[in-house]
């Protein structure tokens, strides 16, 4: 993912553009620019794509050319939800990474932690199996984030007939309902396929299970995972 400096002295837009900001945000600032500026130098992550430079911020996007430095335009973060496909499957490790529970304080794991065979199994061979299911969240253009069910022998497994879940979203990403929509979709996928409930794994002080609860999950089993991590086993019925 390539990351850009914002040439903020250069930064301008026009007047439309401006109009279109305003409306699209409910600013109420008559100086647009000063304001993007302000948001450029906050940002949560600033990312080039292609001929535009996208400045993340408190959960609205701001879009910039990146030769005529003209802000184009700003909305809030809508990132679409669609079906997973096989050309998406390359970001599998990563969202395999980035799933992974760091309590506040606490180092992050190599990345080559994904490769521990017990973990791994959450990806290899996507695709390939009855319950091989998935969905993926893009924002302009890129994926930034997905759900996936499989059927193995793992932490969350229930039976043969309830595929367990995992979700990932990119960091600089969180916290702008992006999580709930994949999930929701995913649901939808999974009763489509004819599947009755879902299953997934927790860490018990991942703030995650609140999440999972408002989402219809609940808890079942407590037990240890092969790291010695206390776990939730949580379902959620689909019909």
């Amino acid at each position: 993912m390539p990351y850009f400096i914002v040439n903020l002295d250069k930064l301008h837009t026009s007047d439309s553009g401006a109009a279109r900001i305003k409306r699209n945000l409910n600013l109420q600032t008559d100086d647009v620019v000063l304001w993007c500026k302000e948001s450029v130098k906050q940002a949560d992550i600033i990312i080039g794509q292609g001929k535009n430079v996208y400045v993340y911020k408190n959960g609205v996007v701001i879009t910039i050319n990146a030769q005529s430095n003209t802000i184009i335009t700003a909305h809030p973060i809508n990132a679409k939800v669609r079906i997973m496909e096989t050309s998406d499957y390359v970001c599998l490790p990563e969202f395999l990474y980035q799933a992974i529970f760091i309590p506040e304080g606490v180092e992050p794991p190599p990345r080559n932690i994904i490769n521990d065979p017990q973990i791994f199994a959450y990806i290899k061979d996507f695709g390939t199996q009855p319950g091989d299911l998935g969905v993926v969240a893009e924002q302009n253009g890129q994926v930034i984030g997905g759900a996936w069910t499989r059927i193995i022998p793992s932490y969350g497994h229930i039976n043969d007939e309830t595929p367990e879940l995992a979700i990932s979203i990119l960091p600089e990403f969180r916290g702008y309902g992006i999580g709930t929509k994949l999930m929701k979709k995913l649901f939808v996928v999974l009763r489509a396929d004819g599947y009755a409930r879902t299953s997934l794994s927790v860490q018990k002080d991942n703030p995650a299970v609140g999440f999972y609860k408002r989402l219809g999950y609940r808890i079942t089993e407590e037990k240890l995972d092969h790291a010695g991590n206390e776990d939730f086993i949580m379902i959620k019925d689909l019909k």
